[in-house]
């Protein structure tokens, strides 16, 4: 097969094209054709300081240094609150315990101003009455005077069982009085024979002795009931 001749136009043209295949490859290698600092986009100096993560929910910023820092401290002060929340909770459950180990004080079921202050105001009303139909000195120092003395001595025994003190002298000073009217009841009916008032006054009195000497044998009032915890939220 017979070439066809080349011409030398052809010939000066291909030289031209490996010249520059040469010199564009010398370029890259030696970085010729990078951007200059001055003709690049200026950068702003927070932009390394977010990472932008894609997730498939939403698009987050993800801070360095200082913001890992306040979430790391975060979570401790939270592990440290749990931590004291709980010993807290120990410590109330602790002396609950206690509370219902120790020994309970004795005392009666019933306080004595319960039956102390109705008996006084009966007493008094009574002596009052009796006085005012039959003007008799009797009624006043068997009615009138004993009667606001038990009537006082079991609203001070209220008062300070209120308060939490004991009562133990107030309680004593009504048995003292139910004691000797039940005696000088007693001496009336068996003098008079006759029921009313003596005999009802006695019985009465030895029945209200009988109570003050079980509210002092038994240990005194029963204390004041706690007040019920508020429920926690």
């Amino acid at each position: 097969m017979v070439k066809s001749p080349v011409s030398p136009s052809q010939s000066h043209m291909a030289v031209a094209a490996a010249q520059l295949r040469g010199s564009a490859t010398v370029a890259r290698r030696h970085g010729a054709f990078r951007v200059p600092s001055s003709c690049r986009w200026p950068r702003h100096p927070l932009a390394g300081s977010l990472k932008l993560s894609v997730s498939t929910s939403a698009v987050g910023g993800k801070p360095f240094g200082f913001g890992a820092k306040i979430a790391t401290k975060c979570a401790n002060e939270n592990t440290r609150a749990e931590e004291l929340n709980s010993r807290s909770d120990q410590a109330g459950e602790l002396v609950a315990a206690v509370e219902d180990v120790t020994p309970q004080k004795r005392s009666a079921k019933i306080h004595d101003f319960c039956f102390g202050i109705p008996f006084g105001g009966l007493l008094f009303c009574m002596g009052l009455l009796g006085y005012f139909f039959s003007r008799s000195t009797v009624s006043l120092v068997l009615g009138v005077a004993p009667g606001l003395a038990t009537l006082l001595l079991g609203t001070l025994s209220l008062n300070f069982w209120r308060s939490g003190r004991s009562s133990f002298l107030f309680i004593l000073g009504q048995a003292a009085i139910s004691a000797v009217l039940a005696w000088k009841y007693s001496h009336a009916y068996l003098l008079t024979n006759r029921i009313l008032p003596w005999g009802f006054y006695a019985s009465l009195s030895t029945a209200m002795a009988c109570f003050y000497a079980y509210v002092l044998l038994a240990g005194g009032n029963p204390p004041p009931k706690k007040l019920a915890p508020a429920p926690s939220s």
